[in-house]
């Protein structure tokens, strides 16, 4: 026997399932009536008053509510404000809307970056340390004389924005199973 008939080549490993499961919009209603009801005291009706308070912010009556957290064809046959505002982001391509709901909820929207990654994990891993790399060098050069001005704070959002895409496209990309080799 040589020995390189020893050689044991492991299998590539099956894709990972993607772990960040994107819920139906009126389960996401659901789970944020459940919310704000737990989060409302004990007390004998308190939320029900929770969702009524919700409904009556909202402009709509508490069973509206209620017919929002089932899916279209079972509730109020119409779609809940969930899907009516993704229908308005694929009716218009506009994300800025998306932005904007992020943004009021206190973070901030951003679109998966469209180019391919570079070939191989090593490769695409090294390329994302490198950039954070030069993002805290620009960091450490913008707080230099104590200050950032708005160019500065502008210029690091946007290259921050960039490498927030790229490594959300790393990631998105692992949890397919396209990187490694092929088979």
């Amino acid at each position: 026997m040589t020995a390189a008939t020893l050689i044991w080549v492991m299998p590539k490993k099956p894709p990972a399932p993607r772990r960040t499961h994107v819920k139906e919009a009126h389960l996401v209603l659901q789970d944020a009536l459940l919310k704000v009801g737990a989060a409302a005291d004990r007390s004998k009706g308190a939320q029900q008053k929770a969702h009524a308070e919700v409904a009556k912010k909202l402009g709509v009556s508490t069973s509206m509510l209620y017919k929002w957290r089932e899916p279209a064809e079972k509730g109020s046959g119409h779609p809940n404000p969930l899907e009516r505002t993704a229908i308005l982001i694929e009716a218009t391509g506009d994300t800025r809307i998306a932005d904007w709901i992020a943004q009021r909820a206190g973070g901030q929207f951003t679109v998966d970056d469209p180019a391919s990654p570079p070939a191989g994990l090593d490769k695409a891993a090294n390329a994302l340390v490198r950039e954070f790399g030069l993002l805290i060098a620009e960091v450490v050069d913008a707080i230099e004389d104590h200050r950032i001005t708005p160019d500065e704070s502008q210029s690091l959002r946007e290259k921050w924005n960039g490498l927030r895409k790229r490594a959300e496209t790393f990631v998105r990309t692992c949890e397919k199973g396209d990187y490694g080799p092929k088979a």
